[in-house]
């Protein structure tokens, strides 16, 4: 089976296309997933793509394997087999017989290819299996052995020629390619085929086949064991459960949280009376996620505060910190925006078990008019299906109180129209979002609501996986947008096609195209080759494109960029901000390898509507900006910023300081247009709903703003 079919036909169709010429088995320039490209190996506990829900549906609820294994490849340049056990850090709360049955059929299977005459096979480097947001490590999570190949790549399918001295080690686990207790039979280089990663994979697969035979009923005992040690943990070890009440900022990521948790497998629980621990009250109907359950390392990773380890697994030997295989939380709770209360004493309270979790229908009445609620990420989708639709929206820039129900500033309003109406009730119906009657004249600022025309940038080099999730994330919640590529930039027509521009995050090198083996070796800090792109797949917007996209927005135009993309707006438009971490080289100095950060958010400005006051951000290593003063400071509106102090919420930072009340949203006023710097990533892997209202917010034009 494979989780991206249609990008099997792809990529196959892509090499046939160049075989025999010079571009033979050059990389596809696009995303070889249609939005997530690799990153569909990171969407294990999201389930956003349709292939992961069958996948989940299946091998976590009707299967549950015992053993799961998945054949990926890797660089060329390394071993030519890694195979499990991945190396430290791990996560605790695993139980300790799935590490050892990971290690026995592991080197089960490494000593089968040893004995069949396959060299250069690796254990313990460099993979490490601490996230649970890639398949094969979230079995990990749920008591499953989860069995990890990575063979070493060729051009596709065409061989690859390598010297014995283009061989390397790793910066974590195995330095150097001279044999080791992990990697005792180096691969001495020549021809590398695609024979020969079959030949693996098959051997691999045959011997923890076999093994699974020859030690079935002590692999299926083990399994009982790890299940029945869970539930003895929760009932023993702090916490004890984890309480997340239904009334909470945005209620529909609490419903989203819990059909998370269900198609994942973990039991949820309804409290069907106030529940009291200790001399707290939660209130009736909130969701316990009780921890004595056999998927309870799962539930616990998911839901808990995570501080990720700092000791002599997770720093090199002269001290530095070696960042994480991936991100350094998978806290998907305050990826959501939804607040979890931790339970570390024992309590007692009537409930039951949920198998399942349906929003609520909505009821409709005809009414002078409604209004949406801004905190429902959801009300989106509402008002973009709509605007489709021709029905006039209206925004409401001041707080409301409606029926005894306050709202913040930024809700929407809808004016009843007899003619309109059954469009409405099927985009109520629709989004199941329940609007509020309102029976008078609407008597605070209201300003219409027109969309924006979207554009948004999509590159070659093999795409970016960020622009595949914001396509992702636009349509889901009804945005229609245009793929913008160079030429409209490059010949100052960007103005015919779009309003604003979108950058997802991304290393400026790859958006102007210059240059891009020099300036990512020395990001990199190793040598970059780009394969043999066909000329008509290097892409690139230029310098010149760059003076194009200043002109664009002096003349009215706006630009979005996210993360590493604020790099464009800072050296390209020359906007007075300076990246604080351009000049920081040493881990040791900063990192903050994908964490959840604390932030404050300004609800009073339009970009901040529907958001808490505090909130949880997504933040990668870079950018960290700061306003240079300048002669015309108030042109620059900051709209997310980091508290004074105590600023990571889950995962690693090192150097809080640099971060301590910088800007993590800017909107920029250039001339007669505008430029939105995220400073983090409010849609990353389109995971991080908690912050998507931000981006959002930005989307929507007003008359009279």
């Amino acid at each position: 089976p494979s989780f991206n079919p249609d990008g099997l036909k792809y990529v196959r169709e892509w090499y046939y296309k160049y075989l025999n010429t010079e571009y033979e088995g050059t990389p596809p320039p696009y995303l070889y997933h249609r939005y997530a490209g690799h990153d569909n190996n990171r969407d294990a506990y999201m389930l956003n793509l349709v292939e992961s829900r069958m996948f989940a549906e299946i091998a976590y609820k009707k299967w549950c394997p015992q053993i799961y294994i998945d054949h990926h490849q890797m660089g060329s340049y390394g071993a030519r087999l890694f195979i499990t056990p991945e190396m430290d850090p791990i996560y605790p709360d695993i139980d300790p017989l799935n590490w050892r049955e990971a290690q026995f059929l592991g080197t089960y299977a490494a000593t089968k290819l040893e004995y069949s005459g396959v060299s250069g096979v690796e254990t313990y480097a460099p993979f490490t299996p601490d996230f649970a947001s890639a398949f094969q490590t979230m079995a990990y999570f749920m008591n499953i052995i989860g069995i990890l190949t990575e063979s070493a790549s060729v051009k596709i399918a065409s061989p690859i020629y390598i010297h014995r001295h283009q061989l390397k080690g790793y910066n974590r686990g195995r330095y150097s390619d001279r044999p080791f207790a992990n990697y005792p039979n180096p691969w001495k280089g020549g021809w590398w085929r695609l024979s020969d990663i079959i030949r693996q994979q098959t051997l691999s697969t045959l011997a923890i086949l076999e093994a699974a035979a020859r030690f079935r009923e002590q692999l299926l005992r083990n399994s009982y064991i790890k299940a029945i040690r869970s539930i003895r943990r929760g009932l023993e070890e702090k916490p004890f459960a984890f309480i997340i009440p239904e009334d909470q900022h945005d209620r529909f990521a609490v419903y989203r949280l819990i059909k998370l948790l269900l198609d994942l497998g973990v039991r949820v629980h309804k409290a069907e009376e106030p529940i009291r621990v200790g001399n707290t009250i939660y209130t009736m109907n909130s969701y316990i996620v009780f921890m004595a359950q056999p998927r309870r390392a799962l539930a616990k990773h998911l839901l808990e505060r995570f501080i990720y380890p700092d000791y002599e697994a997770t720093r090199d030997p002269q001290g530095k910190p070696l960042k994480p295989y991936d991100t350094a939380t998978d806290s998907v709770a305050e990826f959501l925006g939804v607040d979890v209360i931790e339970i570390n004493e024992r309590f007692q309270c009537k409930t039951r078990e949920i198998s399942h979790i349906e929003i609520p229908d909505p009821k409709i009445e005809k009414s002078k008019g409604y209004i949406i609620d801004p905190r429902i990420n959801e009300s989106y989708k509402l008002v973009n299906i709509l605007l489709k639709r021709g029905y006039p929206v209206y925004r409401v820039f001041e707080r409301i109180k409606i029926n005894d129900i306050e709202l913040p500033a930024g809700s929407f309003y809808i004016e009843y129209e007899e003619k309109l109406f059954e469009i409405f009730k099927e985009a109520v119906y629709l989004t199941k979002n329940q609007p509020i009657n309102i029976d008078r004249d609407i008597d605070i600022p209201i300003k219409k609501v027109l969309p924006k025309r979207i554009g948004v940038y999509q590159r070659f080099y093999g795409g970016n996986m960020e622009e595949g999730w914001t396509r992702f994330v636009l349509e889901e919640f009804e945005f229609t947008y245009t793929q913008i590529r160079d030429q409209p930039i490059k010949n100052g027509e960007l103005d015919k096609y779009v309003d604003i521009i979108i950058f997802p995050d991304d290393p400026l090198p790859y958006i102007i195209g210059e240059n891009i083996e020099e300036e990512m070796s020395k990001r990199l800090k190793r040598p970059f080759k780009l394969p043999p792109y066909p000329p008509e797949y290097r892409s690139g917007i230029g310098s010149d494109g760059v003076d194009k996209l200043k002109k664009f927005v002096e003349n009215g135009g706006e630009i979005l960029t996210m993360g590493a993309a604020a790099e464009l707006a800072i050296k390209g438009l020359k906007l007075p901000i300076k990246d604080l971490t351009e000049d920081i080289t040493d881990p040791s100095q900063f990192m903050c390898p994908g964490c959840t950060l604390y932030a404050e958010v300004d609800t009073e400005q339009y970009l901040g509507f529907g958001m808490p006051q505090e909130t949880y951000i997504f933040f990668w290593d870079r950018p960290v900006l700061e306003i240079i003063p300048n002669h015309y400071n108030e042109n620059f509106k900051v709209v997310v910023q980091y508290p004074e102090q105590t600023i990571l919420r889950s995962g690693w930072l090192i150097g809080e300081k640099l971060l301590s009340r910088k800007p993590a949203l800017i909107e920029a006023l250039v001339n007669k247009g505008r430029v939105y710097i995220y400073a983090f990533r409010p849609i990353f892997r389109a995971q991080t709903r908690g912050t998507f209202k931000l981006f959002f917010n930005s989307l929507y034009k007003y008359e009279n703003l």
